[in-house]
């Protein structure tokens, strides 16, 4: 319990590292759309937080609690009640026009002790996510957390309750916790992972899945209506973590209200699972604020980040035995943590008797021989141990060629890694009409529309078992070659949602043409379709053309891309990257840490 509480409080601090606290002018305006609201999720409030390094990454102090609460009121934020959410959803009310949900999660005695008076005093509502196993004694996972005694009891609760400021929600009955995930012994989410078994090596059904967490949730339900006599509607998803299939889960148990963790700030009246905003590092009212402004805008411009993409194929990591693939994968993450990229993209599947097909997937699946399981550990301790987001990579010949169902190979293997970040579809050549033409032929036309919508039910098949909170992406990646990119506008235009991108992979020293082309092609964006583009190099570390590739990501920053890429990176060329294009590529902004892997390895080897 308490490795995957160190590893999920990671992955939420991978989060918070796309909502920085930038500093803003002090009249910053902070607008938000009709219904559109803002949930603020804390946990323990305490009197003694260490200025830094405090035990609890999520705690806040009573002072600065209290503070933001004053600052809330008297700057025209109106806290509303879970119940507001719902008649809006339903829409038969309408949401004030600056409007907070205040959450805190667990059950910790400091609800009661401290925070209840803070609501009384300033005459704020709150809402209080309780893993009720936890209330009726499984002290083991609550001691964890918590420590002895400092949780809250029934009678406290009711107390609360028939106060009218304070509602109830479920956070499981018993799901906060990790189950095991892989054959290498991950723990992660109990609610939105397919539980292995050793024993049979096999991973949890379905149908299994489904009943083990509706039974969670309804008996859960069932406490909480009993004890406080109420009716409870909503889930607060331990970890943050759900999918569309829990979600439907959720309201097969009577729990109809859906909450995750994010950075997305949620539309009352939606019907989808709505997106909280994690209190850490004790803040101040004022830090609070910023952080509240840069929610709300990267909730309009998700597409804005920089990112730095490591593509790997994940035959690189395939030894005999799991142990040894495990010291590999500790060997990349050391070397892609110095080198302060955020984002891999695997290769899923391979052709091992180099026919041109398809023979084996690293990840269980219906349709092609599982050669090793290796995507999910991957995935999960790129994301906990160096916070990488991670992109699967699939080709379109699977379909097109090999005529396997790729939206269901895509659903198996999002099921089994429901913290993929989405699915990159290598193309190949098929794309090459769109991306070179300026007016599209009919058959042109129709080849585009077909890859568009394989692309479409990939993508729908996926996010039903995706995890909300990472916002699923897809991508079509395409080789540019020999292209003068004239179609490269009206593709982007095919391409409107702001989770789908273009991966283009273009080799400056060989197609020198091309990439000049590219640079031509995107001066005609804007903006926004800039946002859309992942542009990726082959680096050949054999011709040593470091200048060209060095000179080739400076022009791509200087056009205003923000996502760019190495296509190969390789345990062989790794060290020269490193050590070659780490000034042009990292998103280190502080010299102080720049570290070096390679030359520990080889002191080590002394």
């Amino acid at each position: 319990m308490k490795i995957l509480i160190k590893t999920l409080v990671a992955v939420c601090l991978n989060t918070m590292m796309y909502l920085p606290i930038c500093t803003h002018a002090e009249g910053t305006a902070i607008e938000l759309k009709e219904n559109q609201f803002v949930t603020l999720t804390f946990h323990d409030v305490r009197d003694d937080i260490a200025k830094s390094g405090d035990r609890d990454v999520y705690a806040i102090s009573t002072k600065n609690l209290g503070q933001y609460l004053a600052w809330m009121k008297k700057e025209g934020w109106t806290a509303i009640r879970l119940e507001d959410v719902w008649q809006a959803r339903q829409k038969q009310y309408s949401l004030p026009e600056k409007a907070v949900l205040l959450s805190f999660d667990d059950g910790a005695l400091s609800s009661y002790s401290r925070v209840f008076p803070l609501l009384k005093q300033f005459n704020v509502p709150a809402v209080f996510a309780i893993p009720t196993s936890w209330i009726n004694g499984n002290t083991k996972d609550a001691y964890e957390a918590y420590g002895a005694g400092n949780l809250m009891n029934w009678n406290q609760m009711r107390e609360m309750q028939a106060s009218g400021l304070v509602e109830f929600v479920s956070h499981s009955d018993n799901m906060h916790h990790g189950v095991l995930a892989n054959p290498q012994m991950n723990m992660q989410p109990a609610a939105i992972t397919r539980i292995y078994s050793p024993a049979t090596r096999n991973y949890e059904s379905d149908k299994a899945y489904a009943a083990r967490v509706i039974a969670d949730l309804k008996k859960s339900k069932q406490i909480l209506d009993q004890e406080l006599n109420i009716n409870t509607r909503a889930i607060f998803w331990p970890y943050g973590a759900v999918t569309p299939e829990a979600e439907a889960l959720a309201r097969t148990a009577g729990l109809p209200m859906s909450f995750s963790l994010g950075s997305i700030s949620s539309l009352a009246d939606s019907v989808k699972t709505y997106q909280r905003a994690l209190v850490m590092l004790n803040p101040t009212p004022e830090i609070l604020r910023e952080e509240k402004i840069d929610f709300l805008t990267y909730a309009r411009s998700p597409n804005r980040m920089k990112k730095t993409f490591l593509r790997l194929d994940l035959n690189e990591l395939v030894t005999p035995s799991y142990s040894e693939s495990d010291q590999k994968l500790g060997q990349l993450l050391d070397q892609i943590n110095a080198f302060k990229s955020n984002v891999l993209v695997l290769r899923t599947v391979a052709d091992l008797d180099g026919d041109g097909k398809i023979d084996v997937s690293y990840f269980p699946n219906r349709q092609l021989k599982m050669q090793q399981d290796l995507l999910n550990r991957t995935v999960w301790q790129a994301r906990t141990r160096s916070a990488h987001k991670v992109y699967a990579e699939l080709p379109l010949t699977l379909e097109t060629e090999q005529k396997y169902d790729l939206a269901e190979l895509t659903g198996d293997l999002v099921k089994n890694n429901s913290s993929i970040e989405g699915l990159m579809i290598e193309t190949g050549q098929t794309l090459r009409c769109a991306i070179d033409q300026a007016i599209w032929s009919e058959i042109c036309k129709t080849n585009l529309q077909t890859i568009l919508n394989i692309k479409n039910r990939t993508k729908n098949k996926a996010s039903y078992y995706a995890n909300i909170s990472n916002n699923y992406q897809t991508a079509l990646k395409i080789n540019v070659g020999d292209s003068k990119l004239l179609g490269l506008k009206s593709l982007i235009g095919r391409i409107p949602d702001h989770a789908d991108f273009l991966y283009l992979t273009v080799d400056p020293v060989k197609d020198p043409h091309s990439f000049k082309a590219l640079l031509t092609a995107i001066q005609s964006l804007s903006v926004e379709e800039r946002e859309h583009l992942i542009v990726s190099l082959p680096v050949d570390t054999s011709i040593k053309s470091w200048n060209i590739y060095q000179q080739a990501y400076a022009q791509l920053k200087a056009h205003s891309i923000q996502k760019l890429a190495i296509n190969n990176y390789q345990f062989s060329n790794a060290k020269a990257v490193h050590q070659q294009l780490y000034k042009t590529l990292s998103l280190n902004d502080s010299p102080l840490t720049y570290r070096d892997p390679f030359v520990q390895i080889t002191q080590e080897k002394r």
